[in-house]
């Protein structure tokens, strides 16, 4: 069975010729061509896969993943003038959106959203040329992509079983937990205010939350089942009777929401409230729209 990847996966791609999708000298400037290469395992080899309306997807470079703000990923962008691809600031037009087609053999075609001179796909050409957009020619081995696990160099034709990669729209669940709690009590520290403690029933209330905004493109404390932050606590299983609260907001990064919520004199109260000395955390990647959702719930 064709491998179809998931929202937030890494993966190489490497095409019936050999031939790797490879950011030219790792340099993620806009404009920078994306070329045939052969496969090493780099980072200028990995993709980040972004689901996109109508089945699509957006492919980031690995070599920015989590390192720009919201909306400012390097993406893999048709030059339709030219007919190849090179990294361009993600700007969510049809030439930087693709289609998978099953191509069987484990095998896809890649072709663009684009499509106003007609279908065309991603084709691996000549070693060090860029990688060109070009119409279907089911000749040509340069069009046929196996997706590998991102770090390796392929390998391996159809049917056969072969590590599947994790999802990366972030560090794994409890890297963001202990990446948030340590940046809460750095800022707690400062201002002379204990440490808090992750409490599992509070970041189940901050995760149920997140998901459901991310799944919807939402920004807001009310639940689209109609609960609100006190509710989902209690629906945890935290005890009643306790001063409780909640931060929200759409990021990609832990760095990146802790800035916002610190720069937000509301959000700023709850991480320094003394009173709160329980943390939940929550965290959903980016599903429609460019932002992920940050949840952080307080306890007594």
């Amino acid at each position: 069975m064709t491998t179809q990847p998931q929202n937030g996966q890494v993966w190489t791609l490497i095409a019936g010729n050999g031939r790797a999708a490879d950011v030219n000298a790792s340099q993620t400037g806009n404009g920078n061509r994306i070329q045939a290469w052969g496969p090493n395992g780099t980072a200028a080899q990995g993709w980040v896969f972004w689901a996109k309306e109508n089945g699509t997807f957006l492919l980031e470079t690995q070599l920015t993943h989590n390192a720009h703000a919201p909306g400012q990923a390097m993406v893999m962008d048709y030059d339709f003038s030219h007919y190849t691809t090179h990294l361009f600031q993600e700007h969510g037009q049809a030439n930087q959106r693709w289609h998978l087609e099953d191509a069987g053999n484990d095998r896809v075609l890649l072709r663009s959203a684009r499509s106003d001179e007609g279908p065309a796909y991603l084709t691996a050409d000549a070693q060090g040329a860029p990688l060109g957009v070009w119409r279907r020619d089911p000749a040509n081995q340069g069009q046929l992509w196996q997706l590998a696990p991102a770090g390796t160099t392929g390998g391996g034709q159809g049917g056969g079983s072969r590590p599947q990669p994790q999802p990366q729209p972030q560090p794994a669940p409890g890297g963001v937990h202990g990446e948030m709690l340590a940046m809460v009590n750095e800022e707690r520290r400062r201002a002379g205010v204990p440490d808090m403690r992750l409490d599992d029933r509070l970041s189940s209330a901050a995760q149920r939350h997140a998901d459901d905004m991310a799944s919807n493109d939402l920004t807001q404390h009310n639940g689209t089942d109609g609960s609100d932050f006190s509710r989902r606590i209690s629906d945890a299983g935290y005890p009643g009777n306790t001063a409780r609260a909640e931060n929200v907001t759409p990021s990609n990064s832990v760095p990146e929401a802790m800035r916002m919520w610190m720069n937000s004199p509301g959000h700023r109260t709850n991480i320094l409230n003394g009173a709160y000395r329980n943390l939940g955390v929550g965290y959903a990647p980016r599903r429609r729209g460019n932002w992920g959702r940050f949840v952080q719930t307080f306890g007594s």
